[in-house]
């Protein structure tokens, strides 16, 4: 548990060197004791009778993992399939650099005279590129393949891709649980996000239409993998289609968007006088060779038999924009909407978000520190688990995300700019055991606080200077992550789950521009007072809220301009505000001080920075900070470094500064 780095492992403590030498000096054919073929590692679910497991040379006569690595892109689901596994694959086979990273050194695992019925496949788990090795035994019934297959009847990449997956979560079936974003980060190691097409209403508000389709392009631009779903209500309506021609449940993969200039053409007049359409250019790998489909007749409803149109003639004819029917082939290519494999087709954006449920984007972040094309991410992350023990301790960790939320772990981090991008990714994860056949994801989500500036202990209390400045909802899903910015400042990630009790392990991973330095908090006090023999006992905590100062006082003799910050000292301990720029600056800045002597007074000053020379006392004072149990406004008036004219008793002000002050006898209070 703790901080975690990109590892590697093998799966089951097989290591897949050692044990292909030991089997081609042998010359026998590896059989997987730790996932042998019979029918229990399916699952619970009805299991077809008479099922045979044979290795694919039994099945056809010239096996091979890839008949073409460059065009082997078509993938069919079998009888035992899992859909979203199978658009995982399918979107996979699109992307080479992925496709190459989960089945490594393809080529050496090609059939030929080293072949010893062993192959092996890596995926991203939690941190651990996990190495999994499987034997080629794959069932059948009637010689016909019961699982994921490929193009070709002799290509066998899919089938074993899926087996090592089924192995890696217990069974076929236990694969059913799960999404089509947890395979593509299990195939990337990416941060995925699932966006609600028909809930954000992009078909009715043009200004989100307008923000999704900057999504787009900046999300090709940083090489993210992107598809398109329509969600099939239930199991069997899978590979239906839509009126339009859609295939529900099947991943449409974005493999370009463009905004199209119409420039001086006549298409102008048949796209409302727009000067650029948006377009989406889209994939469906299981479009070819695949059962024959069923067309709508005239009462929308679905009849035998194939459809007279492709999908791509169909979304032009049934178009939201009945003019793009009337674009032609040559139109088209003039304007660049080509195509580089024949499943694509090109589709207005505006018929994407009308037709289409969900948007899955899967985010292959950059963190190389040398390259310079792609915008670079830094990376903290964290292995922990929600855990239920005695109130107070740390195996108390499982609070939910209400009246106990507090009560989860802690992880705090700096945001030192002005503003900074965070992509904030939670995964749930689970054990595996021989017993179980996958497992109910539980409601997480994660909260983002905004703290004192010099917090180094646990959160025991939300007040007014600590608000939630991030609420997640919590779903039923494997991930979820944020995407948005935050203001300089010290803030407080939550990972929860919904309901109080729950176990699990998660993985909290943090990308941004620059170091956030996060770390857990365990500690209820700061370790100066847990060593009170030496320390002395602290008695009191209190906060102080800078809010902002209406400043009359001059620059000083060092500088032209007002550049103030404050600072704040409760019994020798000092800590500041960022630095201002004008005469009346806002900080809203909060500090926390644990207190031996209540009645000692706070001191609060106000400096204008200078960057090289000293910097210049604008004006300062005393304030009490008793007993509050609450924060109480304060506005005190800063008494000026400058001595009274003579004759003058009264002391000169500089200005005014506004501020909170809450005092607790209690020091897990805040």
């Amino acid at each position: 548990m703790g901080r975690v780095k990109d590892r590697e492992s093998a799966f089951k403590k097989q290591n897949y060197q050692e044990l292909r030498k030991h089997h081609l000096e042998e010359k026998t054919l590896f059989i997987d004791p730790t996932f042998p073929a019979v029918d229990s590692i399916i699952g619970t679910s009805s299991i077809p009778p008479n099922i045979q497991w044979k290795r694919p040379s039994e099945i056809c006569s010239d096996p091979r993992l890839f008949v073409d690595i460059e065009t082997s892109r078509v993938v069919r689901p079998g009888e035992l399939s899992c859909n979203w596994v199978v658009s995982a694959c399918a979107v996979l086979a699109g992307v080479r650099e992925l496709c190459n990273r989960v089945i490594p050194d393809y080529w050496e695992q090609e059939w030929s005279d080293r072949y010893c019925g062993m192959f092996h496949f890596q995926f991203w788990r939690f941190g651990v590129w996990t190495d999994v090795v499987v034997d080629d035994l794959l069932p059948t019934v009637d010689n016909v393949l019961l699982t994921t297959q490929a193009g070709a009847p002799n290509e066998f990449w899919a089938a074993l891709l899926e087996k090592a997956y089924a192995k890696l979560h217990g069974s076929y079936d236990a694969l059913r649980e799960g999404h089509l974003c947890d395979a593509l980060v299990d195939f990337t190691g990416g941060v995925s996000e699932v966006v609600d097409l028909q809930a954000e209403e992009f078909s009715e508000n043009e200004d989100k239409r307008a923000t999704l389709l900057e999504t787009l392009l900046q999300e090709v631009s940083d090489h993210s993998v992107m598809c398109f779903t329509v969600v099939a209500p239930v199991y069997t309506d899978i590979g239906t289609r839509t009126p339009l021609g859609l295939n529900r449940g099947h991943a449409y993969h974005v493999t370009a968007v463009r905004r199209v200039p119409l420039g001086e053409t006549n298409l102008r007049t048949l796209f409302k006088g727009r000067e650029k359409v948006a377009m989406v250019r889209l994939r469906d790998p299981r479009e070819q060779g695949r059962r024959p489909a069923t067309a709508p007749s005239e009462d929308g409803t679905e009849s035998e038999g194939q459809f007279a149109y492709s999908t791509a003639t169909l979304i032009r004819l049934l178009s939201a924009n009945s003019d793009w029917a009337r674009v032609s082939e040559t139109e088209r290519q003039r304007l660049g909407l080509c195509f580089n494999d024949k499943s694509e087709f090109w589709i207005p954006l505006e018929d994407v978000v009308t037709q289409f449920t969900e948007l899955v984007i899967c985010r292959l972040l950059n963190r190389n520190p040398f390259a310079l094309a792609r915008r670079r991410w830094n990376e903290s992350a964290w292995v922990d688990s929600w855990r239920s023990g005695a109130r107070g301790t740390t195996g108390d960790r499982s609070g939910g995300a209400e009246e106990f939320m507090l009560r989860n772990p802690q992880y705090i981090c700096d945001i030192k700019k002005q503003e900074e991008e965070l992509l904030v990714q939670l995964m749930q994860y689970h054990e595996f055991n021989s017993e179980s056949n996958g497992f109910t994801n539980f409601l997480i989500g994660f909260f983002i606080i905004k703290v004192e500036e010099n917090r180094e202990t646990r959160l025991h209390k939300q007040w007014e200077h600590t608000p939630t400045v991030v609420s997640l909802d919590h779903k039923r899903r494997r991930e979820v992550n944020y995407r948005g910015c935050l203001a300089a400042g010290r803030y407080i990630i939550v990972p929860t789950t919904f309901r109080p009790g729950d176990k699990a392990h998660y993985m909290l991973r943090v990308f941004s521009q620059n170091d956030l330095n996060l770390r857990e908090l365990q500690n209820d006090l700061p370790k100066s007072l847990l060593c009170s023999c030496i320390s002395g006992n602290a008695e009191w905590v209190t906060v102080v809220t800078i809010h902002r100062a209406e400043l009359t006082a001059q620059p000083g003799k060092w500088s032209s301009k007002l550049n103030p910050y404050c600072v704040v000292t409760c019994e020798g301990v000092k800590e500041r505000t960022q630095v201002a720029s004008d005469s009346e600056p806002v900080w809203e800045s909060s500090f926390v001080f644990y207190r031996k002597n209540s009645e000692k007074p706070l001191r609060v000053q106000v400096y204008n920075y200078n960057m090289i020379l000293p910097n210049d006392l604008l004006g300062e004072n005393e304030l009490p900070a008793l007993v509050t149990h609450s924060p109480t406004a304060l506005t005190t008036v800063l008494n000026s470094p400058e001595k009274p004219k003579d004759g003058d008793s009264s002391v000169p002000s500089s200005g005014t500064l506004y501020l909170s002050i809450l005092t607790e006898d209690n020091l897990m209070a805040v």
